[in-house]
């Protein structure tokens, strides 16, 4: 492997590496999103009386916010491998791996 293609994989390294922490930042939103729609739905349950205007809604955030919030660990995973596996080839020098 030359020194140009070491370069750019590192600089794909890079890269990547920022987009994960945009990544990573976006999950922290959706689980703060999902945390708003655990006490709009604890104050829709709590009480004497169930107020139905906010438990349905509240229950439609925190869905939304878990799924999102999978989605979006499940790419840190594979970002992450895919981060290792380039470092692996600059390391090794292996050129076929990718």
């Amino acid at each position: 492997m030359d020194n140009l293609e070491k370069k750019l994989l590192s600089q794909e390294a890079a890269m990547q590496l920022a987009a994960l922490k945009k990544i990573n930042v976006w999950k922290n939103i959706a689980i703060t999103i999902s945390t708003i729609g655990v006490a709009v739905t604890y104050a829709g349950a709590a009480g004497t009386d169930l107020n139905i205007f906010l438990v349905i809604p509240g229950v439609i955030i925190i869905l939304l916010g878990f799924a999102s919030a999978a989605i979006l660990v499940t790419g840190l995973k594979n970002g992450r491998r895919n981060v290792g596996k380039i470092l692996d080839i600059l390391d090794g020098g292996k050129s076929n791996e990718v």
